[in-house]
């Protein structure tokens, strides 16, 4: 069962889009390699974010889990916004 974690950020009037996109990329192409089957930023308005990561299984989360929270935790305002909360569970339904 597909496994997805979802987490949300906050942009202010510090932040660069093109180095948000290229942050974005660069992360999600490093966790797609680690074992996530997609990875998606998503614009929810000009002042806030989500990026969705989609595993194959819990297994293949548990093994990125550190890696994820370093790069929130690491992730610098003005090229990537501030992380406001985070969700993860299985998927219940995929189609």
């Amino acid at each position: 069962m597909a496994y997805v974690t979802v987490s949300t950020w906050r942009y202010d009037e510090t932040l660069d889009e093109a180095a948000l996109i290229e942050s974005a990329e660069s992360k999600l192409s490093q966790l797609k390699a680690m074992g996530a089957t997609s990875g998606h930023l998503v614009r929810t308005s000009p002042t806030e974010g989500m990026i969705v990561l989609i595993y194959p299984d819990e297994g293949t989360w548990n093994r990125v889990r550190e890696t994820v929270m370093h790069m929130r935790a690491d992730t610098r305002p003005e090229t990537g916004g501030t992380n406001t909360g985070a969700l993860e569970g299985p998927a219940a339904v995929s189609v």
